[in-house]
This record gives C-alpha cells, sequence and structure tokens, in this order.
C-alpha cells in the first residue's frame, strides 16, 4: 500500500502562524484513511481549529508548538474562515470536526484500519464500541478507552494506553477529550505514537455518538453553531464563547497589521 510520507498536501501561507489546508473535505478523508503512513514515522495529527484555538495558541506555548507541529490544520470556526478570506487565503470549503469525523467512521474498514478512540464518556465509549462491532470489527481490532480526570498529568496511564495502542496496532486515534488537553497529549507523546494518523476532536465524537445534538444546518451554515453549543451547554461554554471568544479579534487585528506589511494585497 502506497506510503503517505511523500504526499504533496496544499496548504494556505502562513496566518496567525499556521498553514491552513487547502483541501476539501473528501480531500482530506481520502487521504487520511486510503494509505499506509509507513513504519517508524512520527504520527500524523490533525487539529480543526476555531476561534477558541486561535485564541489558545496565543497563551499556551505548548498548545502553539503543537499546531505548528500538526501534519494538517482544517479550517473548523466560521470566523477563522471569514478571517481567512479577508488576507486573501480562500479555502475550498470548511472541514468542521464536526462533518470530518463521521466521514472518517464511515471510511473506517476491518480489513485495513485499527481504529482507537480517547473519549469523555461512558456513554459514548459504549456507542463506539457497539457501532464498530456493527461495522465488522472485533475487539481486538479497536480500542475505546475513557481516561481518568487529570489524564494528561498521569504517565502511568499515557504508559498503559500507548502500550494499549501498539498491541491494536492503531492507524487511527481520535481523541475526543476536548482543547488543548488532546492536541497537548498527541504533541508531548509524538514519539511514542507513530506510524498512525491522530486527530484531535471537540464535540464531534459527542454528536455523532448522539450523546449531544448538533446546531440546525441553518445555524451551521450562518456561524451561529456557537450559539446553540451556548444554549445546550451554559455553564462550561459562557467563559469561552461570552469573554474568551472576544480575544480573537484583538488577534485578528494584529494579525490584519502583520498581514498588510507581508503585501497580502498584491499576493
Amino acid at each position: 500500500m502506497q506510503n503517505t510520507s511523500d504526499v504533496n498536501l496544499i496548504k494556505s501561507k502562513a496566518v496567525f502562524g499556521l498553514n491552513f489546508s487547502m483541501l476539501t473535505l473528501e480531500e482530506v478523508v481520502k487521504t487520511a484513511t486510503c494509505n499506509e503512513i509507513g513504519h517508524h514515522f512520527p504520527s500524523r495529527l490533525l487539529i480543526t481549529p476555531n476561534v477558541d484555538h486561535i485564541v489558545t495558541l496565543h497563551n499556551n506555548p505548548t498548545y502553539r508548538e503543537a499546531c505548528h507541529s500538526a501534519w494538517l490544520l482544517t479550517v473548523d470556526g466560521f470566523p477563522v474562515e471569514r478571517f481567512l478570506s479577508l488576507v486573501g487565503v480562500k479555502i475550498p470549503e470548511r472541514v468542521t470536526g464536526a462533518d470530518l469525523f463521521p466521514k472518517l467512521m464511515q471510511a473506517m474498514r476491518p480489513d485495513k484500519h485499527r481504529p482507537c478512540f480517547m473519549v469523555a464518556t461512558e456513554f459514548t465509549q459504549h456507542f463506539l464500541t457497539l457501532w464498530l462491532k456493527k461495522h465488522g470489527f472485533n475487539e481486538s481490532e479497536f480500542l475505546v478507552e475513557v481516561p481518568p480526570f487529570g489524564f494528561e498529568k498521569n504517565d502511568d496511564f499515557s504508559k498503559s494506553f500507548i502500550e494499549k495502542l501498539k498491541s491494536v496496532q492503531c492507524t487511527h486515534l481520535y481523541m475526543g477529550v476536548g482543547a488543548p488537553k488532546s492536541e497537548i497529549w498527541a504533541y508531548l507523546h509524538r514519539d511514542s505514537i507513530e506510524n498512525m494518523h491522530v486527530f484531535c476532536f471537540g464535540a464531534a465524537i459527542e454528536f455523532f455518538s448522539e450523546n449531544m445534538t448538533r446546531a440546525p444546518v441553518w445555524m451551521q451554515k450562518n456561524g451561529f453553531e456557537w450559539l446553540w453549543r451556548l444554549g445546550c451547554e451554559p455553564s462550561r461554554l459562557a467563559k469561552r464563547y461570552l469573554i474568551n471568544s472576544w480575544k480573537f479579534f484583538y488577534y485578528a487585528g494584529k494579525e490584519m497589521l502583520n498581514q498588510r506589511k507581508l503585501g497580502y494585497e498584491n499576493k
């Protein structure tokens, strides 16, 4: 099977210090599932940045390093897409985690893939286990784990989980325990989880598992999905959406000035 180490992925110029994917949803799925990475290659980290990610990378050096090292960065957030357009980056489409994860799941094949998951709840663990069995995977061909609280600082858990990944011969690791924990854990353990694609998703896995309900399509397409999420989880998301997210406009303003200095109008 083809080794993807030499795939020429199309990426944007640097915006916020990041080179975003210029691939469509279907192209991302095909690239991430139709080929093997090969033996002794570093893991390939995929992150789907939204407004919260952009704010976090300005305040968290380790998270920033994780984003810079990522194999692929697809645009999730509506404001991020609009800002990229303002500075001359026209992506073919937003590739959100909520849209990407179901497509990846449908592309998993028992004869070539060994999907593994780190998820937030036992409900999701149970749902995914049943789903995988229904689609032809036996229990030796996948792993669904719910980590303990504070797992990111628990070396014993990390070592045990990595050994399980190796035992299953994991090809695709789906992290669904929130940002920036998922991305930082994957980045810090990148040398131990080689030969696999690693995807960091937020609520996408919960949507797929029917543990949460996604916003109506009209809200998704018009940039109001955050309002739906806020209504569903006000206590958890109020600070993120009503306070922290405003920092995005400050960072966007600084980046706009930076792009002007680089002469984006002439690109």
